[in-house]
């Protein structure tokens, strides 16, 4: 989730996502070929767990700040922190985040960051992973995502402290621009200075294509991000799938060695202060746009 309004991307670039219908039920024959529909999360021995949350009814979020502030690159967005809850939704205990307008011009949403850091040692991996499910409402229907215009949902890491210097990675990032395809996307963020980033918009990836509504709406996001022999990677997977890997050489000016400690960040957004990337005026949320997340994870294991 970027902090400063560096977005300077092309929508006619974009990749296709599908649409449905209010009824968004699974149906496995017409999820696209091309990404797997595994949600499956593999953490088995030797990998060892460092934090969890899974949401159950019935718990608190003692594990996380909410956020009071507005977004960093959406004057209609302000986070209040009595958003973030805890519901049961699709029949399991959820973190749900959703949007309420305010006004023409004023969205509440929300933010929650961990209290848990984490930084891969020398030789050895972390995976980092959430099940989440988009989703939008009009009134009491159902509606897809895809449907939606100007919602900006993001689940990242970062060090927040003299940003970007340590480091950012946008697991997942989606932009919904109906009734144009959304889009998804992974990233990186890095300076040496204090609110510079000098990597621009180079690390961004887009996720092959994948139909959002697949598996009931709910996906695997994971980033993986290891250390050997000091040599750092970055691989971000949707589903079992890689979307995105990356080192040093991926990009001009980036240093993953310098990256972490991490806090673990979800929310969603709505609208950007460029208007020339998402149009205030063609915002349409129905009633709400809801993030929905069953758990979140971080193992690790020796490499």
């Amino acid at each position: 989730m970027q902090k400063l309004s560096l977005l300077s991307l092309s929508l006619t670039c974009l990749l296709g996502f599908v649409s449905c219908s209010d009824n968004l039920a699974p149906e496995v024959e017409n999820q696209s070929a091309s990404m797997s529909s595994n949600t499956s999360k593999v953490a088995a021995a030797p990998w060892i767990k460092q934090f969890e949350d899974t949401f159950n009814a019935g718990a608190t979020l003692s594990q996380w700040t909410k956020a009071q502030r507005t977004d960093y690159n959406s004057k209609y967005c302000d986070y209040n922190s009595s958003v973030p809850t805890i519901q049961t939704r699709d029949g399991k205990g959820c973190l749900e985040i959703k949007t309420t307008k305010l006004s023409a011009t004023k969205y509440q949403s929300g933010l929650i960051k961990s209290n848990y850091q984490y930084k891969p040692e020398n030789n050895t991996e972390y995976m980092l992973s959430a099940n989440i499910k988009l989703i939008a409402m009009d009134g009491a229907n159902y509606k897809s995502f895809t449907d939606t215009y100007g919602a900006w949902p993001a689940f990242w890491s970062v060090q927040e402290n003299a940003w970007p210097v340590q480091g950012e990675i946008d697991v997942m990032e989606a932009y919904s621009f109906a009734p144009n395809v959304s889009r998804f996307t992974s990233n990186l963020f890095y300076g040496t200075a204090s609110g510079t980033n000098q990597l621009g918009n180079a690390a961004e990836r887009a996720y092959p294509s994948f139909d959002v509504n697949g598996n009931n709406g709910w996906h695997l996001y994971e980033s993986f991000w290891s250390v050997k022999n000091n040599v750092v990677t970055v691989t971000i997977k949707l589903d079992n799938v890689t979307v995105s890997t990356y080192t040093n050489s991926s990009v001009s000016k980036l240093n993953l060695n310098n990256f972490g400690p991490h806090n673990i960040i979800l929310n969603m957004n709505v609208g950007s202060n460029d208007s020339s990337f998402i149009d205030p005026n063609k915002i349409n949320l129905f009633t709400t746009v809801m993030m929905w997340v069953d758990d979140v994870t971080v193992y690790k294991r020796p490499i």
